[in-house]
């Protein structure tokens, strides 16, 4: 671990190429070796579907074979019931004793009815001739009890044999199964063996109009000539083929493993999985040989299929690693060649830091490396020309600090002479005009503050010393209503928010020959909005002049002009809109001759405020 920490701290930390270098390289390990996993897998999946292809073709040309052969035994069993002549001969063969069907043959022959072709072992024979694979043909009497064993060389009569131990039920199974495993061990005892006949095919044979079952016809087949005659079949199949009974014994093992036994993995097999459990996993393809019971399978083990993609399994690797190898060389040396550049930025960076200015950059080529060079070099420039004059700017800020000392000074010189005035005014009787002075001065303090926030009270109480003077000037032509509810008037507002808009309608809305001006001054909370109403009875807005104001009020800070009679109006509207965002501002609701309402919608911002219900003042 403290390796690890080690090269973090020396190669990693603080160095940023060498990240991208070590991050590039990851991901472009994990990205080749994603490609070759889905391209190995993609060839694996075709290899495998090829040679399930391969080897279910050659189980076609199995299948096609031996249905062919059994079509064959199938006609020739068919023949003796569609043959009046042949299956009457059969039949008395098996259901009379031997002497009796001679004479019963002689008789038929003397009477011309039939010929030797018409016999039944003229037609077995034939059969054997055509079918190199069928060893013996057994005839069994079940009236009788004797078996008739025809081969190729002779014929053999048995009467009432002595069965095996193992086919004492070979008759009842064979009314089941008509495929049976014989074995090695013959049929009953002293029946010849000569080839090797492990399985038969047995057909009961029965009357064609009682159905009374009479017999049964055995096909014994020579297992050498039938899988002598499977390998010439297969073209050098790479799976292994298997023909198995339903049983699960091998008639047929390419390997030549099970041969005449019982295939010990045959349960497994028929499960049909994707993949199959047997002497190793494999691959399973399963087809059956129409309705004989058998079933030729084909597989493919999963070494056979690992062994041909091992070529492709190392091309790949060595793909890979070459080209990794190539892709970090190429970035390695892209990100030595940008790390130089960084490091010659650096070092000219701390060269300024140090004080020495008077270097520059030199970078070759236009990518951001260089503009960013150049943007330092601008800035050193720019930094020698500031030192040069800072003494100028150090001068300039003597001169401020000056200006401002003075503007300290003024309003309290006003203040004072303010004062004076007054108190002169109240000791020569004039009572009114000191009240005036008074009221002037508190407006004046309270304007030039450097507060940009008050309370809603704070306002309105601004508002009613301005209205004050008002109906000072013209000796009480106004009459004010103020309608404050407790819950706004503790709100933060702007600054200078309705007297703007109060002196807009003493200026241009005043009737100064009327004694019944008024104007009223409400405000209100409105699901968390403040919502102040400044309505009056005066002359009123012309509907052209008010489609333009309108308009202009809606209009972003500084896009359009006000006629210097709606400047305060439209400065009113932007500190609002600066303050609160776009959807908040005023709304004006006029016409000529009864007066206009100017509604301000405002947030509510809460400050603690005395307990009252209600503000009210006239």
């Amino acid at each position: 671990m403290s390796k690890i920490r080690t090269f973090y701290q020396n190669h990693l930390k603080k160095k940023m190429f060498n990240k991208i270098l070590l991050l590039y390289s990851m991901v472009m390990v994990l990205l080749f070796i994603s490609i070759s996993i889905l391209a190995y897998r993609y060839y694996e999946q075709r290899v495998v579907r090829e040679q399930m292809d391969a080897s279910l073709q050659e189980l076609d040309i199995i299948s096609i074979s031996l249905n062919q052969q059994n079509e064959r035994m199938y006609a020739a069993v068919q023949q003796i019931y569609t043959d009046a002549m042949i299956g009457d001969d059969l039949k008395y063969f098996l259901t009379h004793e031997y002497e009796n069907f001679l004479k019963w043959r002689l008789n038929q022959y003397a009477n011309s009815y039939r010929t030797e072709r018409n016999s039944f072992d003229y037609h077995l024979r034939l059969l054997l001739k055509a079918e190199a694979s069928i060893a013996n043909i057994v005839l069994y009497s079940s009236d009788q009890d004797f078996y008739y064993v025809l081969n190729r060389e002779t014929q053999h009569f048995y009467e009432q044999p002595r069965l095996s131990a193992a086919h004492q039920d070979w008759f009842e199974r064979s009314q089941i199964e008509p495929w049976q495993y014989m074995g090695n061990e013959p049929l009953f005892k002293g029946k010849t063996s000569g080839e090797s006949t492990p399985y038969s095919y047995v057909n009961v044979l029965k009357d064609p109009v009682s159905l009374k079952k009479y017999g049964a016809i055995l096909f014994e087949l020579n297992t050498d000539l039938l899988r002598g005659l499977l390998r010439d079949k297969l073209n050098n199949s790479s799976s292994r083929i298997m023909l198995i009974t339903s049983q699960g014994q091998v008639i047929f093992d390419s390997e030549g493993r099970y041969d005449n036994t019982i295939y010990p993995y045959w349960k497994q097999m028929s499960q049909q999985e994707d993949w199959v459990d047997l002497e190793e996993r494999s691959k399973v393809q399963l087809l059956n040989i129409g309705n004989t019971g058998m079933v030729a399978a084909a597989i493919i083990p999963e070494s056979q299929i690992e062994q041909s993609l091992q070529t492709l399994r190392f091309s790949l690797i060595g793909i890979v690693i070459l080209c990794i190898l190539i892709s970090i060389t190429v970035t390695f040396t892209v990100i030595r060649r940008y790390s130089k550049k960084i490091h010659r930025i650096v070092f000219y960076m701390r060269r300024w830091q140090e004080g020495d200015l008077s270097k520059r950059i030199r970078m070759e080529g236009e990518d951001e490396l260089q503009q960013i060079s150049q943007s330092f070099n601008y800035m050193c420039d720019r930094l020698e020309s500031y030192i040069q004059t800072v003494y100028v700017s150090e001068i300039k800020q003597k001169n401020a600090q000056l200006v401002a000392l003075q503007a300290q000074i003024n309003p309290h010189f006003l203040y004072n002479t303010l004062e004076s005035i007054r108190m002169k005014a109240i000791s020569s009787g004039a009572r009114d005009v000191g009240q005036m002075i008074y009221i002037l001065a508190t407006m004046f303090r309270h304007l030039i503050k450097k507060q940009t926030f008050v309370t809603l009270a704070e306002e309105i109480e601004l508002c009613g010393m301005y209205l004050a003077l008002i109906q000072y000037r013209y000796e009480n032509k106004l009459q004010v209503e103020t309608n404050i509810e407790m819950s706004v008037a503790g709100s933060i507002v702007v600054k200078l928010l309705i007297q703007p808009i109060i002196e807009n309608y003493i200026v241009h809305g005043f009737r100064t020959d009327d004694e019944d001006n008024r104007i009223s001054i409400t405000a209100a909370e409105q699901e968390g909005h403040i919502l102040i109403r400044v309505k009056d009875n005066g002359k009123g807005i012309a509907q052209e002049k008010l489609l333009e104001l309108r308009k202009a009020l809606q209009m972003e800070a500084g896009a359009a002009s006000l006629s210097s009679d709606s400047l305060g109006l439209k400065n009113v509207q932007e500190r609002i809109r600066l303050n609160y965002g776009g959807e908040y501002g005023i709304n004006v609701i006029s016409e000529q001759g009864k007066g206009c309402e100017v509604t301000i919608e405002i947030p509510s911002t809460k400050e603690d405020w005395p307990h009252e219900e209600r503000i009210v003042g006239g």
